[in-house]
Parts: C-alpha cells; sequence; structure tokens
C-alpha cells in the first residue's frame, strides 16, 4: 500500500515468471476497509507476456577424437533446446571443406579420411545454434587419433651366421633392423628363449650374452643355435584401444671350435705332508693332466717343468717331463736356508698344448712340512730376580718371564706356575698369565711371614703330540714396609687405685709390654687418648723408646674439692710406632697405632674394705731367699749333686797325695837327716778354691679367694675358707692384730674382703688397707728394684733393693696379714710376675 486512497501489486517469491512453464494469467481478489469498517471488494486479472529466449545447449561434450583412416560420416550431434520450441539452425566457423553441419538438424560430418601422418591432428571451431532472433555459441575440438596399422618390416636380408667359441659375452653378432611408416612409433625387439644370445630392446643388436663351449654340453653334441627374433611396433603413449603389430625373422648361428682348453690337471691343487726329517730322492706326488677340446688336435699337450718359489731346487721333476715330483734338498725347518715364515711350499707343474697356441695348463702342489719338535723352550735370562715392598695390593704385576722356542714354525709358548708361592696357609699369592708370563700378586705379601719366595715356573711349547718342557726359577724379595700395627698388653685390665695414692706411684704395679713384628722396640710412643683421662692423673713412664712401660700417677685425686667427680677410668691407650728418631731417619711406609684398654676403679680408703670377686685376680710374686721349702726337692738334688762332686774331689785329691808321699819316700836318702827337694817339679794338682754356693728359692704369694663358709664349733665364730688350699680367715674381721707402720703404697693392689662390692667406695677399713697393701707394696718392691732403672722412680727402687736384701714372710693371723721383714742373703736378683 502506498497511501490511503493507493496500493501497489508486485511479483514476490524466488522463482521467476516463466511463460513457457508457469500459468499465462493469475487472478487476485482485492478487498478494501475504510475507517468505519465498510468492505469492498474488487478482482483483478493479471496476464503473462510471452519473451523470445535464446536455445540452450543440453549435452556437455565440446572435444571430439575421430580415428584416422575412418570412413566419412557423421561423428557428432548436439543437443539444443528452444524454450520457446521454435526451429533452429546450426552453424560451424570458419568453414573448413573436411568437415560439414547440417543446418536444421545439427549433424557434423566428416567429408574425407584423415591421416594421422599427413593431416593436421587437432582442428578448432565456434558452434552456434539460433532460434531467429537469440543465438548461443561455443567452442569444438575435434582431435585426430592414430591408427596402428603398420606392420614392422625387417631390413635384413641374411640370417645365417658362425661364430667362434668362447668369445666374450657382449659381443655383437648382427643388427636386425625393422621400420614402420609412422613416425610416432618404435620398434621393440625380442629374443626368442635360449641360452646364449640376447638382443637389445630397442637397437635390435644381437650379442652374445653366456658363454658358448663347444667343449661342453649341449654345444659338444649340437653346434647349432637357432632363435627367433620378434618386432613389434608401439606408440610412445598409446590409448588403451591402439593395437600393436609385430614381425618375426629366424636367426641360425653355428659354433665353431677352438684351442680354448689348456690341459686341466686333477685335481688341480692338493696338498701332500712331508716330514721335516725327509731324505732327499724320496717320492713327493704325481700329477695327471687332460684337454677337453673337441678337436683331435687341439687336445694334445706336454710337461714343460716344474717352478716353486723359494724352493731352491728342492724339488723336481724326474725323469725330465715326466709327471712324477722328487725331493732333490732337505727340509729343514730350523735350516735359515729354508722357508723364514711358514712351513709350506707352493709347487707349479706346467703342463702346454703342443701346436702354436702355447695353452698351459697348471697343477699347484702345497708341499706342508710337518714339523719334529726337537727343542724344548728357552728361559731369557735362566733367572729372574725382583724385589717388591710388602704394602703391593692384589693384582700389582711383579714382572714377567720369556721363553722362546727354537723350533719353527714357531709355537705359542704356555707358562705355568708349578710351586713356591705358597705362605701362612696360602697355597699361593701369587698368578701367572700362561701366555704372556707376566707374574702377579692375588694378596699382599708379607715381609715379617715370608722373606722370600722361589717360584718354579714351567713353560712348555705348543707340539699338540710330544710338547717339551723348561723351567726356571724366580726369586723375590720381598722388602720391609711398616704395616703392621704394635701389639700391647695385657688389654682390658681392671685396676683398683686408692684415691690417696701418691703421685709418681706404679699404678698397681701395672707393667704394659709391646710387641711389632715390623718395628724396633725403639719405635713406640705412648700415649692417653685426653677424653678417657680426664685431669691428666695417669701417665704412662717411659712414654717412648721401649716395648715396656708401666702406668703411673701423674696428678693427685682432689674429690674433697670437687675437681675431680669420676670413680671410674676406662683409659684408651694409644701405642704408635712413629718413633723417628729411634726407628731412622726415613720411615718405613705409614705409622701404625695401637690400642690398649685400661679400666681403673677409684676407691676411698677411709672406708669399710670390700673384697670384690668380680674380676679375681691371682698375683704371683717370685722372692729369691735362703729358704727351705719342702716342695722344693730339686734342693735336696742339686745338695746330693754337690756332696757327691766334692767327694769325688777330695777322693781325688787324696790319691794324689798319697802316691806324690809314695814315690817321695821310696827315692829319698836314709843317710841324710833331710831330704832334698827336686828341683824344677811342677806341682800336678794345683790346691783346689772352695767353690761359691748359691741357693735360690721362690716364695709364691697368692690372693686367696674365700669361696666358703663355716661355723667354728669352739668360738661359734664364722670364718671364710678356700676350698682348694685349706686357708681360714675369720669373716667380720675389720681390723689387723698387729699393727705395721703406715707407709705409702707404691702401686694400687689390695686386698678386699668379699660381700661388699656393691659399697666399694664407702666401706673399707683403713686398717685392712694398710696391712694388705703393705705387705703386696712391699714385696712388689722388692722384685721390681732392678726393673725401674729407665723410670722416673728408679732411684728410688734402687734405694729400696739396696736397703733391704731381705723378703717378705706372710702369715695369717687372727686379725688379718701379718707382714714380717726377713734378712736375705741371696745374690738373686727378684723377680716379679702378676696374672
Amino acid at each position: 500500500m502506498i497511501n490511503t486512497n493507493k496500493a501497489q501489486v508486485t511479483v514476490t517469491g524466488t522463482t521467476n515468471l516463466d511463460f513457457e512453464t508457469s500459468p499465462n494469467s493469475f487472478v487476485l481478489q482485492i478487498l478494501t476497509v475504510d475507517s468505519t469498517k465498510d468492505l469492498a471488494l474488487q478482482r483483478l486479472t493479471v496476464i503473462l507476456t510471452d519473451v523470445n529466449e535464446p536455445p540452450v545447449f543440453l549435452d556437455e561434450e565440446y572435444v571430439l577424437y575421430v580415428l584416422e583412416k575412418s570412413p566419412p560420416g557423421q561423428i557428432y550431434r548436439p543437443t539444443v533446446s528452444d524454450p520457446e520450441n521454435q526451429p533452429v539452425t546450426f552453424t560451424l566457423a570458419p568453414s573448413n571443406t573436411e568437415f560439414r553441419i547440417d543446418v536444421g538438424s545439427g549433424f557434423l560430418t566428416t567429408t574425407k579420411q584423415f591421416n594421422y601422418l599427413t593431416d593436421p591432428r587437432s582442428y578448432a571451431f565456434n558452434l552456434t545454434v539460433s532460434d531467429g532472433n537469440n543465438s548461443v555459441s561455443r567452442t569444438l575440438v575435434i582431435n585426430i587419433v592414430n591408427r596402428n596399422d603398420d606392420k614392422p618390416q625387417f631390413l635384413n636380408t641374411i640370417t645365417d651366421f658362425t661364430v667362434s667359441e668362447e668369445l666374450s659375452p657382449g659381443f655383437i653378432v648382427t643388427n636386425i633392423t625393422a621400420v614402420v611408416p609412422d613416425e610416432s612409433l618404435y620398434i621393440i625387439y625380442s629374443i626368442g628363449t635360449n641360452n646364449y644370445l640376447a638382443i637389445h630392446r630397442y637397437t635390435g643388436l644381437v650379442t652374445i650374452a653366456n658363454r658358448m663351449d663347444r667343449d661342453s654340453a649341449p654345444l659338444r653334441e649340437d653346434p647349432v643355435i637357432t632363435v627367433l627374433v620378434t618386432a613389434t611396433s608401439s606408440p610412445s603413449a598409446p590409448p588403451s584401444n591402439t593395437i600393436t603389430l609385430t614381425n618375426t625373422i629366424t636367426l641360425t648361428i653355428t659354433v665353431t671350435d677352438i684351442n680354448d682348453n689348456p690341459p686341466v690337471c686333477s685335481p688341480d691343487a692338493h696338498r701332500v705332508a712331508v716330514s721335516e726329517t725327509e731324505k732327499p730322492g724320496a717320492l713327493i706326488t704325481t700329477v695327471t693332466c687332460t684337454d677337453n677340446d673337441v678337436e683331435t688336435a687341439f687336445r694334445e699337450f706336454l710337461f714343460t717343468g716344474l717352478s716353486c718359489l723359494g724352493c731352491a731346487n728342492r724339488f723336481a721333476l724326474e725323469p725330465t717331463g715326466s709327471n712324477q715330483i722328487v725331493l732333490k734338498g732337505n727340509l729343514d725347518l730350523e735350516d735359515p736356508s729354508n722357508l723364514p715364515d711358514g712351513n709350506e711350499y707352493s709347487l707349479l707343474a706346467v703342463a702346454e698344448d703342443k701346436d702354436e697356441s702355447n695353452l698351459k695348463g697348471s697343477a699347484y702342489i702345497y708341499v706342508t712340512v710337518t714339523p719334529v719338535n726337537e727343542f724344548p723352550p728357552v728361559f731369557s735370562p735362566p733367572l729372574y730376580f725382583y724385589r717388591i715392598s710388602e704394602l703391593l695390593g692384589r693384582g700389582t704385576v711383579i714382572g714377567s718371564v720369556k721363553a722362546t722356542d727354537r723350533d719353527l714354525p714357531a709355537t705359542c709358548v704356555r707358562y705355568s706356575l708349578i710351586s713356591g708361592g705358597g705362605t701362612s696357609g696360602l697355597s699361593n699369592i701369587f698368578s701367572l698369565d700362561p701366555k704372556l708370563g707376566s707374574l702377579a700378586l692375588l694378596t699382599r705379601p708379607d715381609y715379617e711371614t715370608t722373606q722370600t719366595y722361589s717360584l718354579v715356573i714351567r713353560a712348555e711349547d705348543g707340539d699338540p703330540i710330544s710338547p717339551l718342557i723348561a723351567t726356571t726359577t724366580v726369586t723375590i724379595n720381598i722388602t720391609e714396609a711398616n704395616d703392621e700395627p704394635p701389639l700391647c698388653g695385657p688389654n682390658q685390665t681392671h685396676l683398683i687405685v686408692p684415691k690417696d695414692l701418691r703421685t709418681g706411684s706404679n699404678i698397681q704395679g701395672f707393667i704394659m709390654t709391646c710387641s711389632d713384628r715390623d718395628s724396633p722396640s725403639a719405635s713406640f710412643i705412648y700415649s692417653i687418648s685426653g677424653a678417657s683421662n680426664l685431669n691428666n692423673h695417669f701417665v704412662f713412664s717411659p712414654s717412648s723408646g721401649t716395648n715396656v712401660t708401666r702406668l703411673f700417677l701423674k696428678e693427685p685425686f682432689h674429690y674433697e674439692s670437687g675437681l675431680d667427680r669420676v670413680w671410674y677410668y676406662s683409659l684408651t691407650v694409644l701405642v704408635s710406632d712413629g718413633n723417628l728418631r729411634s726407628a731412622g731417619s726415613v720411615p718405613r711406609g705409614l705409622t701404625q697405632t695401637g690400642t690398649v684398654i685400661i679400666n681403673i676403679l677409684v676407691v676411698d680408703p677411709d672406708l669399710t674394705t670390700v673384697t670384690t670377686t668380680t674380676i679375681p685376680r691371682v698375683t704371683y710374686i717370685t722372692v729369691t731367699e735362703n729358704t727351705y721349702s719342702i716342695d722344693d726337692w730339686y734342693i735336696w738334688f742339686v745338695i746330693a749333686l754337690g756332696t757327691m762332686l766334692l767327694l769325688g774331689l777330695l777322693s781325688y785329691l787324696l790319691y794324689h797325695l798319697c802316691g806324690k808321699l809314695y814315690r817321695a819316700l821310696k827315692h829319698s836318702d836314709c843317710s841324710c837327716c833331710e831330704p832334698r827337694p827336686r828341683e824344677d817339679q811342677e806341682v800336678l794338682i794345683p790346691e783346689p778354691t772352695p767353690p761359691k754356693r748359691e741357693i735360690l728359692m721362690e716364695v709364691i704369694k697368692i690372693n686367696t679367694l674365700f669361696d666358703g663358709e663355716e661355723v667354728d664349733p669352739v668360738t661359734g665364730r664364722v670364718y671364710e675358707y678356700n676350698s682348694k688350699s685349706g686357708a681360714r680367715r675369720w669373716k667380720d674381721v675389720t681390723t689387723v692384730s698387729e699393727s705395721v707402720p703406715m707407709i705409702q703404697p707404691e702401686s694400687s693392689s689390695m686386698v678386699i674382703p668379699h660381700g661388699q662390692h656393691g659399697h666399694s667406695a664407702q666401706s673399707q677399713a683403713r686398717s685392712g688397707r694398710a696391712s694388705t697393701g703393705q705387705s703386696k707394696m712391699r714385696s712388689e718392691g722388692v722384685g721390681r728394684a732392678t726393673e725401674d732403672r729407665g723410670s722416673p722412680w728408679s732411684s728410688q727402687s734402687r734405694q729400696t733393693s739396696g736397703q733391704s736384701a731381705r723378703s717378705a714372710r706372710f702369715a695369717l693371723s687372727e686379725g688379718g696379714v701379718k707382714l714380717d721383714m726377713v734378712p736375705m742373703t741371696t745374690r738373686g736378683r727378684p723377680n716379679m710376675s702378676e696374672v
């Protein structure tokens, strides 16, 4: 609607109005409504008028193919439609006499036969169709297709050929040539199945493909070869419907014989084994040859000679020209004039044809000289000497041995260790490479165990049947090195020290002895680990330069002031062998260190004495004195033996004295008042000097361990006894029956009664400690008097030894231990040992 008074009708929809396909008229009902709602209906008729449209091509073909030499005729008719179904006309431009189109029907026809070789191979036209008012055009392409209708023609006129045998493959027998009129076609050649000839696919060359041997089958029986050659024409890119044309020709080839076979020896190569000790003149082998040619004249040959590189006329054909090979020289492999390497001679026997071809056949004879094992291996040098350090470890190569064998060809010498490598329960500490002969260590050597090894090594040559052997001796000297730590004892010792022990005192007579398998005594250095020697109470003296040292109290204990709080010490003693001042200017390896543990219990002697049996100890004190014991049976034996010797000496002297007096009285002059003594008379028997006698006795004091208790039937008191020795004592003893002057003990040895171990620091009796400690310390002091010369307190010990040449006599009393000092008249040196 345009406004309230006018309305417009338009065409809608996606399809255009087509007079030929749509209705030609449309009736529309138009309804109008005013503001008062009055209605009015009006009919509108729309009439569709026709418009002339151009024709339309219904087919899509615009490229046509025409086979050459096809007869003239219809080749195409276009499919065209006109919307108004009006008649149409067809035109073809540009005009061409070879093609004609029907104006009314559109049929396209050819007017002649096309030749692919002479006519154009493609034509292009504009095809136009018109209904009188409108027209439409499109391009039309016409291609001429080649027709393969020319059979190849052979140009060869000769088909029989004669060739000699043994021509090389690729030799040209002939050239086959075929042609076709069409230049676009090419010829493909092929040859029938055979074993000898081949043809080139494109050139037609016939060549020899394989060897032609007239002397072997099948040519030996039939030397004629007949083959069929085919030529095929084919386009470079033929359509699927292209027909290929072929033609054939037969070839005949005759193979002729030539003298191409030299004499052939059978076998052409063989080996002969000859001992190196074979004598000259011996037959080595014979050679047999034949000729395989067909013609008889070609089959005759003669032996012309024998050659050998490096043989030096050791082999020959005898008689001359025969096929027998004999030995003319020696084959000794050890002879320098023979082969320098290997044990084989290569002989070449030659047979030659008689004609002018000079064809030769040969046979190789390999003469293998069998070696004879004549010489054993020889070591160079004959003996071996090595020096190694005991610090060397497993796998260290010491050296090697070398043996050679004069026999040729050379064989591998293998080595084996026969004996001499064992030590300390080990069967062998050396390994020997069986091929190289190198000696290596299986484990570290030990100089202290074995200083020298004498190894017996055997060398065996490689003869598999009867090998020969040789032996050599390898002397290996082990050089000493410092690889052993010091070993000291006793270890894990338990000592008891009173807290008021005087400084400079030997701790309970403790002596430590050290040994080192590879260091002298002067190399030892003694020290105590600082962590275990709290407040430096203990020290060893001497601290170096000896293998025997003693433990002394260096600093006193201060428990009352609180400086010391530890009552139990576990000393870690370090013993090193690094004292270079005495061991030498140059160290022998690294310094080694040993460790000893000493456990020390500090007790308060003012408390009740407690005997502990936790660690039982037995102390043996050896005292030399002029005393008698019923157990000293050897004293009676010595006295009896001395008495018998003395009586015998007196008898001997009395016998000689009586004889002298008898002779003097017999030769004396009785008329003389006084007999004259003889001049120059020697005293035959000098007056003997009385021998000095020394009697040595040992008194052993044992710290008795009381292991039983009983009640005395008389007093009713409890006493303790030792089940082995029978020694007894009252159980509750707290005082000593006889007081002894208090003397500061020189060691910490104490006797502590049994039963009160748990209160060792709280319940020790002063009197018991004094009695027991003095008796033991004095006896030990006498025993050590002559051994403490190297210590700081040796002068004090020598005073003690000098003041009293006496011993300690011990007795068990009711109140405790009584110590009496008795004189000693012996000159023996006291000895003390503690277990």
